[in-house]
C-alpha cells in the first residue's frame, strides 16, 4: 500500500508499517496519517516486500507487527541496513523471551499489544530521539522471569564509572534528557557516553545494551486499532 502525500521528510517523522493482516495495517496507516508530526510512507505484508520498500523509501521508523510471519528475520534484515531506520516492534506480548528475541534481532523499541494510539505515537517520537522504548509491564516481566544474568562482553570491563552510571540509566529506560538531569551533565555529553557504552558492549541499540546487562524498561496500554486474534 502506498500512502500519497507531499514531501515526507518536510512534514515530520516518516514511518513504514509491516503487518500481514490488511485491515490492521491499513487501520494503523490511516490513524497514524492523522498525526501532524508523522508521515506514513507506505505498508507491506511480507518480509520480501518490506525489505525492498524500506530500502527504497528509507523511513525514519519501521513498525513491525511481531505476529507477522518472519518478523524477527525481517528485523535482522533491516538492522544495520544502509537505510538506517529505527525498528519498533509492535503488538509485543508480555513475555520476556519474546522481548529478548526482538532485542537480539535488532529492534530498538517495543509497544505492547494493549498500547493506545497516543502511546504508539509517543513511542515513535522517543525511538526517533534514540531512546529505549519498552512498556513497564514488559519490564516487570523481564525482571521477574530472568533469574540468571547473561555475562557481559569483555568490553564491558572497560566501561568507565560514568559509563556504568549511564548504562544503569539506560536499563531504567531513561531518555538522554532524564540521564542528563540525573547525572547533572549535558545531553551532548550523555550522547557521547551512550555511544561509547554501545561500542564497548558490541551492540547497536540501547535495547540490546539493556538485554546484555540484564535490564529493561519504559511504557504501555490500549492501541486504537487492535490486531485480530
Amino acid at each position: 500500500m502506498r500512502i500519497p502525500g507531499p514531501s515526507p521528510r518536510s512534514r515530520g517523522t516518516s514511518v513504514f508499517i509491516v503487518a500481514d493482516v490488511r485491515i490492521y495495517r491499513d487501520g494503523l496507516a490511516q490513524n497514524l496519517s492523522t498525526q501532524p508530526q508523522i508521515v506514513v510512507l507506505g505498508t507491506a505484508a511480507t518480509r520480501a516486500d518490506a525489505r525492498e520498500r524500506v530500502r527504497e523509501l528509507r523511513p525514519d521508523v519501521v513498525l513491525i507487527d511481531v505476529a507477522t510471519r518472519e518478523s524477527l528475520e525481517l528485523i535482522g534484515d533491516l538492522r544495520g541496513d544502509p537505510a538506517d531506520s529505527k525498528i519498533l516492534a509492535l503488538a509485543v506480548e508480555e513475555s520476556a523471551p519474546d522481548i529478548i528475541q526482538c532485542a537480539e534481532a535488532g529492534a530498538a523499541g517495543y509497544v505492547g499489544a494493549e498500547a493506545s494510539m497516543a502511546e504508539l505515537v509517543k513511542a515513535i517520537e522517543r525511538i526517533t530521539a534514540g531512546e529505549l522504548v519498552c512498556p513497564p509491564q514488559i519490564a516487570a516481566k523481564l525482571f521477574g522471569r530472568i533469574s540468571h544474568a547473561e555475562p557481559l562482553p569483555a568490553g564491558s570491563q572497560k566501561l568507565t564509572s560514568r559509563e556504568r552510571q549511564v548504562l544503569g540509566c539506560i536499563r531504567q529506560g531513561n531518555s538522554n534528557k532524564e540521564i542528563a538531569q540525573t547525572l547533572h551533565i549535558s545531553e551532548a555529553t550523555v550522547k557521547n557516553h551512550v555511544h561509547h557504552v554501545l561500542e564497548k558492549l558490541a551492540v547497536t541499540t540501547r535495547a540490546q545494551a539493556a538485554v546484555r546487562s540484564n535490564g529493561f524498561p519504559a511504557r504501555r496500554r490500549e492501541l486504537g486499532v487492535r490486531r485480530p486474534r
